[in-house]
């Protein structure tokens, strides 16, 4: 790994925090905000209210969503790298106050809509002038019996700034703030969260558990006040679950993904029954590398003699290999991301942990982050993430502000699906029999994490906030139930989930930041499996198929979106063809050992 610090160049928003640009863009956001609040608020409900007219006042909230959108990503993305700097923490938490201001004078808007008349609602809908906002108005109609009063609205908005957004920003300061000092082979670091998890891969059983064992140690001294946050967090989206009426605290996350109850449930229970591909590959692996007992600290213990190491420039450059192959346009949007530093890579103190994809400036390139530490995982999840950069830059091409986005069981596709074509080349190298053993023992346990992993914690959600119904939950019963949930998936391959992994559930963000987030990875997961298989049979006729896939964004349903392409999310053995392909895989890992 270079020791050159590669980072983003943000200048596309800002200069920096300290930019007067930040103050005059708060100023003119917030009168154009007035100005559209005192025009349009009270007239949506006009009977002579007129397709033209709506959507002259559509086209005006989009420039303040963009304008604010603007804003809210220079924040949050100069937040993210030097979460420690208090400049960087004072504008994150001036921005989000700001943004509660802006929500005062817009939050109307959709509640009022869902105050038209159903006749007036039918004639907008089967207008063409407010075509590009059709989905928009639907989707708005199925959250009217969730909806509370513009005034119960704005001051759920105001008291989550203190409140959940208060917590999600106390954990994620506490946990980046963290750093390990660690021995290997008589060579004492200093390291981030991020770099001393990549001793998680080392050859050394014992390395492996002592990187382990003191990646957690941090949060388990600080168990009190994670607990404290999860239970705050997790009560918040409980009690206002009630509050909208929702039947349970995943309907709510299901209506905004825009899938039903029954579906999220049948994928669920078809992963869960095929946990035992989980069991019988640990117990595989564990007969390719010699240990009489698995533990968890050797979950991501190399396999095969060899261990693939790549640079940062190295995996970019076999990205662009892999993705011509698919699409040389896909090389271009790369090329762009990397001339323009819109990708950062180097973990460092007070930058966050994991990987993620942010949007833009509309009609520009949207913005990776990873903490890229050199092995093979990290070149994949490099893939991943430039996957969600080509479906977000071709949604900010073709959508205005009301589309941007997706919803979460189809935002995942674009990501693994390049993750797969990533994967598909690298085992097309010229690698030796070590390596490629290695690589798909590693494709295999990726998309365990995806699948199986994410239904674990899918599991534990629903049995928490179930149980946050009734009281709340010990830092015991967290525990606990994670523990339970990773010993069903793992069955009897590893041992001693309770004493050694129970606390990793402290250090899952999604339970904070996005309630019932995580099933979506297993959806798109499976979903990309079965895509992959088209790709294959169809060839160059998929293509164009898949590419319209990417511009979509929020403008048509899942089910819209995914019939272009012939896929039926209704259908239980659909979900049994991405567990047969992974059953394949591991016959194939089998067939390379033997």
């Amino acid at each position: 790994m270079s020791k050159e610090i590669i980072k983003w160049d943000l200048s596309l928003f800002y200069k920096d925090v300290d930019d007067p640009k930040i103050e005059k863009d708060m100023k003119d956001i917030e009168e154009l905000a007035l100005q559209f609040n005192k025009e349009v608020k009270g007239k949506l409900t006009d009977e002579n209210l007129t397709p033209s007219k709506l959507k002259e006042w559509y086209e005006k909230i989009e420039v303040i969503y963009e304008r604010m959108l603007n804003l809210d990503l220079f924040s949050s993305y100069s937040y993210s790298t030097t979460s420690l700097d208090d400049k960087v923490k004072a504008l994150h938490s001036k921005v989000e106050e700001f943004r509660v201001k802006i929500e005062e004078q817009t939050t109307f808007f959709e509640l009022e809509l869902n105050k038209i008349s159903d006749k007036k609602f039918e004639e907008f809908l089967n207008s063409e002038e407010l075509s590009n906002y059709n989905h928009h108005l639907k989707f708005n109609r199925q959250e009217k019996p969730h909806q509370l009063s513009e005034k119960e609205e704005l001051i759920i908005q105001l008291k989550d700034l203190t409140g959940v957004r208060g917590f999600n920003k106390l954990s994620t300061e506490l946990s980046s703030s963290f750093t390990y000092e660690f021995e290997v082979e008589g060579e004492k670091k200093t390291l981030t969260g991020p770099e001393l998890f990549a001793y998680m891969y080392h050859k050394d059983k014992n390395v492996r558990y002592r990187a382990l064992r003191l990646y957690l140690s941090k949060y388990e001294e600080n168990e009190l006040i994670f607990t404290h946050i999860y239970n705050n967090v997790l009560k918040s989206w409980v009690l206002e679950t009630k509050k909208r009426n929702y039947i349970t605290p995943i309907s709510r996350r299901n209506l905004r993904n825009e899938v039903s109850d029954k579906t999220v449930e049948v994928l669920g229970e078809v992963t869960t029954k095929n946990n035992t591909l989980v069991e019988r590959y640990y117990n595989i692996k564990k007969k390719i590398i010699n240990i009489s007992e698995l533990r968890m600290s050797d979950m991501y213990a190399p396999v095969g003699e060899a261990s693939l190491k790549y640079t940062y420039e190295e995996a970019i450059e076999i990205i662009k290999e892999a993705v011509q192959k698919f699409n040389p346009e896909l090389v271009k949007i790369t090329d762009e991301l990397v001339k323009r530093k819109h990708i950062d890579v180097t973990p460092r103190k007070g930058k966050e942990g994991g990987a993620f994809c942010g949007y833009s400036r509309q009609k520009e390139y949207p913005f990776v982050f990873v903490n890229f530490t050199g092995d093979i995982d990290s070149a994949l999840t490099l893939a991943h993430e430039l996957g969600h950069a080509y479906h977000h830059y071709y949604i900010q091409q073709e959508q205005t502000m009301v589309n941007i986005g997706s919803a979460l069981p189809v935002a995942e596709i674009a990501s693994v699906f390049n993750e797969i074509v990533t994967f598909d080349h690298f085992m097309s190298m010229d690698l030796s029999k070590d390596d490629k053993i290695a690589l798909l023992a590693n494709h295999i346990e990726s998309n365990f994490a995806t699948s199986h992993r994410q239904n674990a914690f899918y599991r534990f959600e629903k049995y928490i906030h179930d149980l946050l119904d009734k009281r709340l939950p010990t830092t015991k019963d967290l525990k606990e139930a994670f523990a339970k949930e990773m010993k069903l998936m793992f069955g009897n391959s590893i041992t001693k989930i309770d004493e050694d992994y129970s606390s990793y559930i402290f250090t899952v963000p999604h339970f904070l930041n996005v309630p019932f987030y995580v099933y979506a990875y297993n959806m798109s997961n499976l979903l990309v499996i079965a895509l992959y298989q088209l790709y294959l049979e169809q060839k160059e006729e998929f293509i164009p198929k898949y590419m319209k896939l990417l511009t979509v964004g929020r403008s048509l349903t899942p089910d819209e979106m995914l019939a272009l392409v012939g896929i039926d999310l209704s259908d239980p053995s659909f979900w049994q063809k991405g567990m047969d392909y992974l059953s394949n895989q591991i016959d194939k890992l089998e067939e390379l050992v033997n």
